[in-house]
Parts: C-alpha cells; sequence; structure tokens
C-alpha cells in the first residue's frame, strides 16, 4: 500500500469502499455516457498524438545520428518535449493496453546511468531490436533525455558528447534505436484501441456488456477512478521528493524526474490536464463531473476548485523547478499541498460518492 494513502484513508472510508453504485437508470445512462466519452473522444485521440509525436521524434533523432549538429540536436529536443508533452497528457487515462503490453516502464522508467554509461563504453550492438531487449532503466523517455540534454553544460556540451568520435557515434546511433523502440511501443498501444483493428474503444465503451473485457460497468469506473487518484499521488510524489519529504526537509535535487532538461513543470501541467480531462470531459462538459454532480453536486464543485487550485500553484512556481526548490520552496511546497488536497477529495469523497472500490497499489511516482 502506498505510504501517503495508508495515512490518508481512515478506517471507516475504508469500510465505505463497498458501497454499490448508484443503480437508478439516469446515473446508469451518465455512466455509459461518460465511458464512452472516456474511450473514444478522449484516450483514442491521446493515443494516436502519442504515435504521431513519436513517429516524428524518431525521425528527428535518425535525423540526429545522420547530420549531429546544433540544429538537428534543436529539432530532436524539441520532438522529445512533443512526445513527452503526449504522454504525460494520458497519465489519468493510461489503462487497458498500455499497462497490459508494460509500456508504462518502458516509456518512463527512471534510468540507471551507470547502466548507460557502461552499455555505452561497450561494443554490443545497439540495434532497435537489441536495445528493444534492455531493462527498463536503459530506454524511455529519461534516457533519452540523459543523452540529449545538459542543464548545465547547455547544447554545447551535448553535442561535444555526440560527435566524440566512436564514442558519439555510439551514443547518437542508441539514441536512434531508442526513438524506434518507443515509437513501436506507441502503434502497438494505438492499435489496440483503434476501432478498426483490436478495438478497445469498445472494451471501455461497453463495460457490463457481452464481449468487453469489464464485467460490469462498476469494474470500469473503478478502473478509471483509480487510475485517475494514482495520477495525482504520481505527481504529488514528482514534488515530495525533490522537496525532501522523506529525507526530513532537505532538499533532494537529484530526485527530480526531468532535472536534465528542466521540463519538470511542463510534465505537472500536462499531468494536471489528464486529470482535467477524465473530471470534465472532451469538451469540459461531460467526465466523471456529469456523473458525480448528478448525485452530489457539492463534492464536483469541490473537485473543480481543487483542480483549479493545483493550477494556480503550478503557474506560480518560477521555472526551473531545481532552482525554484531553493529559491522559491513555499511556491513548490503550496503546490504538492494543492494535489495532495486533490488525492484527499478523490479519495474520500469521491470513493463514497461512486461506490468506487479503491485498490491499493505501490506508487514509485514514476
Amino acid at each position: 500500500m502506498s505510504p501517503i494513502l495508508r495515512r490518508l484513508i481512515p478506517a471507516a472510508v475504508l469500510l465505505s469502499l463497498a458501497l454499490a453504485s448508484c443503480g437508478d437508470s439516469q446515473g446508469t445512462a451518465l455512466r455509459t455516457a461518460f465511458l464512452k466519452e472516456l474511450a473514444g473522444d478522449i484516450a483514442l485521440p491521446a493515443y494516436r498524438e502519442f504515435d504521431t509525436r513519436t513517429e516524428a521524434l524518431a525521425g528527428a533523432l535518425a535525423t540526429l545520428d545522420t547530420t549531429p549538429t546544433e540544429a538537428t540536436l534543436t529539432e530532436a529536443q524539441s520532438a522529445w518535449r512533443a512526445a513527452r508533452a503526449a504522454w504525460l497528457r494520458q497519465e489519468s487515462f493510461r489503462i487497458g493496453p498500455a499497462e497490459d503490453q508494460h509500456v508504462s516502464a518502458a516509456v518512463n522508467q527512471v534510468p540507471s546511468t551507470t547502466g548507460i554509461d557502461s552499455l555505452l563504453a561497450g561494443d554490443a550492438p545497439l540495434t532497435e531490436a537489441a536495445v528493444a531487449e534492455l531493462g527498463a532503466n536503459r530506454k524511455g523517455m529519461l534516457a533519452m533525455e540523459y543523452l540529449l540534454f545538459d542543464a548545465e553544460g547547455g547544447n554545447t556540451a551535448v553535442l561535444s558528447r555526440l560527435t566524440d568520435g566512436n564514442a558519439g557515434t555510439r551514443r547518437r546511433t542508441y539514441l536512434k534505436a531508442l526513438g524506434a523502440v518507443m515509437h513501436t511501443s506507441a502503434t502497438a498501444v494505438r492499435t489496440a484501441w483503434e476501432p478498426e483493428q483490436d478495438n478497445y474503444v469498445a472494451q471501455l465503451s461497453n463495460a457490463g456488456n457481452d464481449g468487453s473485457t469489464y464485467a460490469t460497468q462498476k469494474d470500469a469506473v473503478d478502473t478509471v477512478v483509480n487510475r485517475l487518484i494514482a495520477s495525482v499521488e504520481t505527481a504529488e510524489m514528482k514534488l515530495s521528493k525533490p522537496l525532501g519529504f522523506d529525507t526530513g526537509g532537505t532538499v533532494r535535487p537529484d530526485q527530480e524526474d526531468a532535472r536534465r532538461s528542466d521540463n519538470t513543470l511542463r510534465d505537472l501541467e500536462d499531468m494536471r490536464q489528464s486529470m482535467e480531462r477524465v473530471w470534465l470531459g472532451a469538451n469540459g462538459d461531460g467526465g466523471l463531473s456529469r456523473v458525480v454532480a448528478h448525485s452530489n453536486k457539492q463534492v464536483d464543485e469541490t473537485v473543480r476548485g481543487d483542480l483549479a487550485a493545483v493550477r494556480s500553484a503550478l503557474e506560480a512556481i518560477p521555472p526551473p523547478l531545481r532552482t525554484a526548490l531553493t529559491g522559491d520552496r513555499e511556491s513548490v511546497e503550496n503546490a504538492r499541498a494543492a494535489f495532495s488536497r486533490l488525492r484527499a477529495t478523490l479519495t474520500s469523497e469521491v470513493v463514497a460518492n461512486l461506490g468506487v472500490t479503491l485498490k491499493f497499489n505501490d506508487n514509485d511516482g514514476d
């Protein structure tokens, strides 16, 4: 069980988690509409975008491999940021195929920099097939970031390493393979969702009906709500760790995920947007908001307020996060607290309102 959730959930709330979801026909219709919207209007476009962005990233890394210049490096960095944004904007509804195929670990695992350095220093082949077989901590977004960015030395230092004889050639070859592997994974997940292919859209939309992987509509709603809560906790931990909440308050800049690219605040904003899409829907007038407001408008208003508070708190942090941790620690703590309040509302009021069965999973913040 996550330590944060263990501290948060009182016994009385845990006892209430077995409550059955509302049985009225209007509530059922609203949940059906929500699941269809989430599947077809939110998730599917998000997976298509990630596939498109990773294709562009793979192309940019291939160009960087053959022509390592300041311009091609900058293009690769921009493509990396675009692909990362597309990935994190699905954070709060990443269910089904992406998890079944273990794509999350392969895309966003904290990298083993020593493992990457050892690989690059050796002579093992760095083909797409070989890199695909590597452990998750030697591939993915943050492994690419390790090779593409340098917050201190800048692009001059990065380009020097990418053009340093055989060592530079291996770094570029590795980056090219990393891009190709990620695009392959993205395409596999998109294919699993596509209506004309594996059609996971129908699995989620038709929860509770014959042919769906979800035996009941409640199973599907439970999965979505649990994923939403997990994403909020992940965002909170992305601030708690570098703030040193687990180390007596001593700031730990090395615990910031995207510190080399100074992308962490953008990461958190993209994650916030994914939370908002689950709650408010594709056009801001649907989502879980309509389901919850049907029986309790106050709970809906509380979540909306919590989401707005998260947005304001993130906007108040002066970028980049690595300097704000010491230069404006209060703003970072305020953002962490805003995520914490949102999580508390979801795990208590929303869970009770929807009769969700809360599932406790260890969360490493990735």
